[in-house]
């Protein structure tokens, strides 16, 4: 069994990204299970915060270069198939930067999580040395498609932003949507993302590439572009 969240494709990557609607991506969808074997990969449900500091200036970063700028985020997965009965959360630093895309992460106990953020130097250095505050909320369904460690798919569908505060980001029980409440903004279109750990992908993969075009999506900036009003609809890049 693949590890998906712990693999070498998550840690250190290439990565291109689709944005579709929803009756363009069945069919791809389709032609990427039957290139696996015909599995359907049941979907998890994610529930993803992402942190700031005063000012936002990793939020004005990921809208304003998108190809070099830095995220710090939780995620919880639902179901959670290594939990073990515990309530855990993963603390995620993403980093960017000209095409690839690099990622530290730290499962930690919910218990745990406001003091971990708190004193976040020695477990993940990059995002030491500043306060930070939840500023977003991001709930979505994926499938994962994924048969090597080389390459792996992540289709998101049902993407919603939501305002988030630090007694829910940071409280000792699992976030879930229904505590979050409805998104401000729900987003109907389909992101498809190919990770990847170089460039040889197989041909009906590597086809997918929107070569010179950039139809990147970022759910930070598309979020706090709808929540915070920093730049017009329509976000696109990183």
């Amino acid at each position: 069994m693949l590890s998906f969240a712990e693999g070498e494709v998550t840690k250190l990557r290439r990565e291109f990204k689709l944005v579709l609607d929803q009756d363009v991506v069945g069919e791809l969808c389709a032609r990427i299970s039957a290139e696996l074997g015909g599995s359907l990969p049941p979907p998890t449900r994610i529930v993803s915060v992402y942190f700031d500091k005063p000012g936002y200036p990793l939020a004005l970063r990921a809208l304003r270069t998108p190809e070099d700028c830095l995220k710090v985020r939780t995620k919880e997965y639902s179901p959670d198939l290594g939990a073990g009965g515990v309530q855990r959360v993963v603390l995620e630093v993403k980093r960017e930067r000209h095409g690839m895309t690099q990622k530290r992460r730290a499962w930690v106990p919910r218990a745990q999580l406001q003091s971990v953020i708190r004193g976040s130097a020695g477990l993940l250095p990059l995002i030491a040395g500043g306060r930070l505050m939840p500023v977003l909320a991001v709930t979505y369904r994926r499938h994962v498609y994924q048969a090597t460690q080389a390459w792996r798919v992540t289709v998101d569908r049902d993407i919603g932003f939501h305002p988030v505060t630090p007694q829910l980001a940071l409280s000792e029980t699992t976030l879930t949507a229904e505590r979050l409440g409805p998104p401000v903004f729900t987003d109907r279109r389909v992101v498809v993302e190919v990770k990847h750990l170089g460039e040889v992908l197989p041909p009906w993969l590597a086809a997918l590439h929107p070569g010179g075009r950039k139809p990147a999506y970022s759910k930070f900036a598309e979020g706090m572009a709808r929540l915070q009003a920093f730049a017009a609809d329509g976000v696109l890049g990183g």
